[in-house]
C-alpha cells in the first residue's frame, strides 16, 4: 500500500516523512509548483526521498482530473490517504482526495479554513458560536461604511487569504483604516477583510479532529503582543497554559463547537481565539498544525510527536482519545516561545552575539528561528519578520521568566 505526500519539503515535512517512513508503506509525493519541486530535487530528495517511489507535478493550470486519472491507472491499488502539511495547499489535497475517492475533508470545506471571510460566514450561518462581526470591501466608501456599523474604533484590516499575520493592520482612525486597506490590496493575498476589533487576551489552541469530528486540545498558549517601534500587536512572547488554568478547557469547549460548526475531521487544528468580558471569539483557524515550531515545543510537553498523531490521522479512520497525549507531563512543565523584535534593519550581519550562552541557560528547549551571518535581519513588522525564536522549557516557572529575560538580554545581532 502506498500513500500521497503533497510537497515534501521544509521541516514540517520532514517530521512527518521520519515517522511515516517507518510504517511499511511507499510514498508518491505531489507538488504543487515546479519551484517546490526544484527544492525537491536539489535539497530534501536527498534527505527525505527514502521510499517515495514517484512523483507528480500539480501546479496552478494543471487539468487535475486528468492528473488524477493518470495516477489511478498508474496505482489503480489505491492509496491508503493523502498527507498535506503546508496550510496553502490543503484546498489541493482536498481536491485531489475528492477525485482519488481518498475520504478526506472535502473541498467545501476545507476552503472554509483557506477564506476568512467564508469561515466566519459559515459559523454566523449555523450559529452557537460567538462571531465577531466583519465584512469585505472593495473600495473606501465600504470600508468607512463598516466602522460606522461597528461604531467604534479600531478595525481590524487583513487579507481574506493571509496567513502568519501577514499585512494586517489595526486601524485607529480613517487614515489608518484606508492605509490598511491599501497594503492588502498591494499584497495579493486576497480581497479587503474588515473585522470588529475584540479586546481581552489572546490564545493559541491547538489540537487534533478525529474521524467523528471530535476535538482533542493537545496545546494552549497565552499571547504576549505588544507595541513597539510604531508597529502594534508584534509577538512578545507566547505563555503555555496548563490544563489546570481556567481558559484551557474553556477554549477547548469553544474551539471543539468552532470545528464541528465547519465539519472538519482527521486534521490538526490551529486556533486563535480572544477571551474578554462576553467569552471567547474567533480571531483565525487553520486546518493545519501550528507554526514556528510550536508542536515541537508541544510535543516536548506532551513526550509524543504530535507530528506523528497527525500523520496518523491522515492516513485512517480514528478516534481521539486523552490517551493520544500526557496531560500531566503537560502540566508539569512551564513552557515559553520566546520571540525577538529588531527594531532596525542590519542589511547583512557581520555577529551573533549570546547563541552559547543562551544554550546553557537551565530552561533552554531549543531554537525555532535565528538569523544568520551574512543575512539580514529585518525590521520586525509581524510573525514572519521576527528576529529570532527561542524556547524555553522547565518545572519551575520562575526559571523561565529569568531565562526569558536572559535571552533578551544576551542574543543580539551585529
Amino acid at each position: 500500500m502506498r500513500y500521497l505526500l503533497l510537497d515534501p519539503i521544509g521541516d514540517y515535512a520532514a517530521r512527518q516523512k521520519t515517522f511515516l517512513d517507518r510504517l511499511p508503506l511507499d510514498a508518491v509525493a505531489i507538488f504543487s509548483s515546479k519551484a517546490r519541486y526544484g527544492a525537491w530535487e536539489h535539497k530534501w530528495k536527498h534527505s527525505l526521498g527514502h521510499r517515495v517511489v514517484d512523483t507528480f507535478l500539480a501546479e496552478e493550470g494543471t487539468d487535475l482530473k486528468a492528473l488524477c486519472e493518470e495516477i489511478d491507472r498508474t496505482y489503480p491499488e489505491g492509496f491508503a490517504g493523502i498527507v498535506p502539511w503546508d496550510e496553502l495547499h490543503t484546498v489541493l489535497a482536498a481536491e485531489i482526495s475528492e477525485l482519488l475517492e481518498l475520504n478526506w475533508n472535502p473541498k467545501k470545506v476545507v476552503e472554509r479554513f483557506r477564506d476568512k471571510y467564508v469561515m466566519k460566514d459559515r459559523l454566523r450561518q449555523v450559529g452557537g458560536v460567538r462571531i465577531n462581526a466583519s465584512a469585505i470591501v472593495h473600495n473606501a466608501q465600504e470600508a468607512e461604511a463598516f466602522q460606522e456599523q461597528v461604531g467604534r474604533w479600531p478595525i481590524v484590516v487583513k487579507p481574506t487569504g493571509g496567513a502568519g499575520s501577514m499585512q494586517v493592520v489595526v486601524a485607529r482612525s480613517p487614515s489608518d483604516l484606508l492605509r490598511g486597506c491599501q497594503v492588502v490590496l498591494e499584497g495579493g493575498w486576497g480581497g479587503v477583510l474588515l473585522e470588529e476589533y475584540i479586546g481581552g487576551q489572546e490564545f493559541a489552541v491547538n489540537g487534533i479532529v478525529d474521524r467523528d469530528g471530535d476535538f482533542l486540545p493537545t496545546d494552549v498558549w497565552a499571547y504576549d503582543k505588544r507595541e513597539s517601534h510604531g508597529f502594534s500587536n508584534l509577538y512578545y512572547q507566547s505563555i503555555k497554559v496548563s490544563t489546570d488554568e481556567e481558559p484551557f478547557w474553556q477554549l477547548a469547549r469553544y474551539a471543539a463547537d468552532v470545528v464541528s460548526a465547519l465539519g472538519l475531521r482527521r486534521s490538526p487544528v490551529h486556533m486563535e481565539v480572544k477571551i474578554d468580558d462576553q467569552g471567547p471569539c474567533l480571531i483565525e483557524v487553520g486546518a493545519r498544525m501550528a507554526g514556528g515550531d510550536q508542536p515541537v515545543l508541544a510535543s516536548k510537553l506532551h513526550h509524543h510527536s504530535l507530528f506523528e498523531l497527525a500523520a496518523c490521522h491522515y492516513l485512517s479512520e480514528l478516534p481521539s482519545s486523552p490517551r493520544d497525549v500526557d496531560y500531566a507531563h503537560y502540566d508539569h512543565y512551564q513552557a515559553r516561545i520566546v520571540s525577538g523584535i529588531q527594531t532596525y534593519e542590519i542589511p547583512k550581519i557581520r555577529a551573533v552575539y549570546g547563541l552559547d550562552e543562551i544554550q546553557e541557560l537551565p530552561s533552554f528547549a531549543g531554537i525555532g528561528a535565528l538569523r544568520r551571518p551574512g543575512g539580514r535581519a529585518p525590521v520586525t513588522q509581524d510573525l514572519n519578520t521576527k528576529s529570532y525564536e527561542i524556547y524555553l522549557l522547565h518545572p519551575d516557572g520562575r526559571q523561565v521568566e529569568h531565562d526569558q529575560q536572559m535571552v533578551r538580554r544576551l542574543l543580539r545581532y551585529e
